[in-house]
């Protein structure tokens, strides 16, 4: 993997950013792209962001989308390998991009003997936990538009727009169909785990998140925010706020 092929993975980094000893990768929920946390990047403090782009979303979208994390999950690894020689590094995840922040940080581990400082999840399910989406993507399209009104986070004047539902709905069933790829192979992270859910999340409520805890070796906490699904957005830069502070304090065992 090339220079510009590596670089295609982070959109948003300034080139700063690639010799900074702080280094948090953001995975993006389902429907979601690194733009989700372009605003991170304006927020930051010590710690540089990197959005991670999949092929086929927003700035990647000429290319082909992969909805197998068997065969993008190591790209990614590969990518952030390149880009963290003597790096703290912090994985975050939500929704959909937080099984594969995990499944990541264990084939870093794995393969590259690369040690994630810290790992913060936000609401999705632990990765033992079977818990299918109410819309699975054999069903039409009037199911998925159900499922963005139920999870919220959608303008409803997309939503009701037949001309942006024709160009964004493959894109977030794409996005389902790499959901619907992963599947539990006993991975356990060796590093701490913070998981972080909304108070009105009728998905990834605290009793269900706390079951991350069950899937790593090292120190976990749990914390709620005000919110639904999508309260990383909702709470913006006191959220933010929470996870530089949560990933400097990691080395101390000391979470918000």
């Amino acid at each position: 993997m090339g220079v510009i092929e590596v670089k295609k993975w982070f959109p948003f980094a300034d080139e700063l950013y690639y010799e900074h000893s702080n280094k948090l990768f953001c995975f993006h929920h389902a429907g979601g792209s690194a733009a989700a946390f372009r605003n991170w990047k304006i927020w930051k403090q010590i710690i540089a962001v990197f959005p991670i782009e999949l092929p086929g979303k927003s700035t990647r979208i000429k290319e082909q989308y992969i909805t197998d994390y068997l065969y993008v999950m190591p790209q990614i690894a590969e990518a952030i390998h390149k880009v963290t020689h003597q790096t703290q590094i912090y994985f975050y995840g939500h929704s959909m991009g937080a099984i594969l922040a995990f499944k990541t940080a264990c084939l870093l581990e794995e393969k590259y003997k690369k040690k994630v400082n810290l790992l913060i999840v936000a609401g999705r399910h632990a990765p033992q936990d079977h818990f299918p989406d109410d819309y699975q993507t054999y069903m039409d399209d009037s199911e998925l538009v159900k499922e963005l009104i139920r999870v919220g986070g959608t303008p409803k004047e997309l939503l009701e727009n037949k001309g942006v539902l024709q160009y964004i709905l493959p894109i977030v069933k794409n996005d389902y169909r790499l959901n619907e790829s992963f599947d539990y192979r006993n991975e356990l992270f060796h590093g701490p785990i913070v998981a972080h859910c909304g108070t009105n999340d009728p998905d990834a409520s605290a009793s269900v998140m706390k079951n991350w805890g069950n899937v790593t070796t090292n120190s976990f906490h749990l914390k709620e925010f005000l919110g639904n699904h999508f309260f990383p957005y909702e709470n913006k830069q006191d959220y933010y706020k929470a996870l530089e502070q949560a990933c400097t304090q990691s080395s101390t065992k000391i979470f918000l």
